[in-house]
């Protein structure tokens, strides 16, 4: 009976042990925290946000983009991490001093589209710079977080813009002087640059133009009129016909009507007898001086 007893105890002690042999794993490696990553490293044409999920709520995460990082380098996460140029990514998790997680590292590889440009841009009087930016590949483009930078002003294009093949889209930014206009990818790459046009008024301004009026003397001819056109140097005659003007026969003189009107812009009340004998002595020499070329001409 002893030695039954014996040796139900020796094989209950086996069981017991193989039964410790097999949880004491588990129980060991169970306590130990772990972290993943996601997205996962790769080649990526955008910005990317990392998340970092732990498997025990109680731990807590960091990260760097060092990799030869020290522990002061590292930094809390608390929220999806945003990366915008290639990098390494190294984290971990820790609930004390004995669980933590393994030290991970993934890296990112981000190449930005090199068919998005500038295809014009123009300024206008008040001050903005009206810019066009187009995308002349054969694949859509997300342009989110790409930066349209000038000289006192820089336009961030919203996350999750999207330019279709040969679409266009347009900014608008403060722009003064002649500087020039970047165009930046996310990692602040360059990618192209451009002077704007300066557009001019549509309407100008209204001008006054000033016309001198020039007394003109006209000569009345038997078929045409034509026109003198006096100046203080050298007298020039515009005509619409090449023909000679016919000079016309002027009528009599009134001696009367002369010595009237002269005297009343002189304002005497009666002629001067001298200027009478004047007057006449002109009008007589006048007279004899047309009929003598009328005969002349017969």
């Amino acid at each position: 009976m002893p030695a039954i007893i014996l040796s139900s105890l020796e094989n209950m002690h086996k069981i017991y042990s193989c039964l410790i042999l097999l949880l004491l794993p588990f129980g060991v490696f169970a306590a130990n925290v772990d972290v993943t990553a996601n997205p996962p490293s790769g080649t990526y044409y955008s910005p990317v946000y990392i998340t970092l999920t732990p498997t025990d709520s109680r731990a807590k995460t960091f990260y760097s983009f060092k990799p030869d990082w020290y522990p002061q380098d590292a930094f809390l996460y608390t929220k999806p991490i945003l990366l915008k140029h290639s990098s390494p990514f190294i984290y971990f998790s820790i609930i004390s001093t004995d669980n933590e997680s393994k030290i991970k590292q993934n890296n990112y590889i981000l190449e930005y589209s090199s068919f998005i440009r500038f295809e014009s841009g123009y300024t206008s009087g008040s001050g903005k710079a009206n810019i066009v930016l187009t995308n002349s590949g054969s694949e859509n483009v997300n342009i989110g977080f790409w930066q349209v930078h000038s000289e006192s002003d820089g336009k961030v294009i919203p996350e999750g813009t999207i330019i279709a093949p040969w679409m266009k889209y347009s900014v608008s930014l403060n722009y003064t002087g002649n500087s020039s206009l970047v165009l930046r990818s996310p990692d602040g790459e360059e990618k192209d640059i451009l002077i704007p046009n300066h557009t001019e008024n549509i309407f100008p301004k209204k001008q006054t133009v000033t016309t001198k009026i020039v007394p003109r003397k006209i000569i009345s001819t038997a078929e045409t009129t034509t026109q003198v056109i006096e100046n203080t140097s050298v007298p020039v005659i515009k005509s619409s016909t090449p023909e000679t003007p016919i000079i016309q026969e002027s009528a009599p003189l009134d001696i009367n009507q002369i010595v009237k009107v002269s005297a009343q812009e002189s304002g005497q009340k009666s002629p001067n007898p001298l200027y009478l004998v004047v007057i006449l002595a002109i009008s007589l020499g006048g007279g004899t001086v047309q009929w003598y070329l009328r005969n002349r001409n017969k």
